[in-house]
């Protein structure tokens, strides 16, 4: 595990681009980092996080589903409490929960959907983190950049069967925006508002393996 802290020396790190690379700068704020690859259209997504909470639990209690909710654990609970300690490099577990109801879609499915756990892995690249989760009917891959006690992720999906790795700000529908948090101990989620295909909020659910 590695503490906040231990992120701090974002100093002298050069770069060109959007997506994988970023624009040149020398010293500066670890918010920087992300704020020079996030696209506009995910920046606006990444600041209505909080109503997308809003909406996926008016969704959940409308259709008495709050049991369901209360069974995925702390990950489940918009405002937790949990010491803010970031994870590291390592092979890890990972589930995706679909909560609400993507906005102008039939209310077919249930409104709390919990996937089945699989290995999942977090690799360091410098000073960044990379996550993969592990292949199925969507696969996310990204980025895990630094700011303050979270992480923000920056990343995109892959459908089953598909080749190649997706390249985030290549495809709007396939970019992904979220906050990584500690849930409890050896535990973490990341919170996608707003995602293109289903729900309201997706969580990346995250345990050591």
């Amino acid at each position: 595990m590695i503490r906040p802290a231990a992120l701090l020396a974002l100093l002298m790190l050069a770069g060109c681009s959007k997506g994988d690379d970023l624009r040149p700068y020398a010293i500066v704020r670890r918010a920087d980092v992300w704020q020079a690859v996030i696209t506009d259209a995910d920046r606006g997504r990444l600041s209505r996080l909080s109503p997308a909470w809003e909406q996926a639990q008016s969704d959940i209690s409308g259709a008495g589903a709050n049991a369901a909710l209360a069974a995925i654990g702390p990950a489940g609970v918009r405002d937790v409490a949990a010491p803010p300690m970031l994870p590291g490099a390592g092979a890890y577990q990972c589930r995706t929960v679909l909560l609400g109801w993507r906005q102008g879609t039939p209310h077919i499915s249930p409104p709390v959907q919990a996937g089945e756990w699989g290995a999942c892995r977090i690799t360091a690249d410098g000073i960044l983190l990379r996550l993969e989760t592990a292949p199925g009917a969507q696969q996310y891959a990204g980025t895990l950049y630094p700011d303050v006690d979270r992480l923000v992720f920056l990343g995109t999906v892959r459908l089953a069967g598909e080749m190649g790795r997706q390249t985030y700000g290549a495809d709007a529908a396939r970019d992904q925006v979220g906050i990584l948090e500690a849930t409890a101990p050896g535990q973490w989620r990341i919170a996608l508002p707003w995602p293109q295909w289903t729900a309201r909020l997706v969580l990346i659910e995250i345990r050591t393996a």
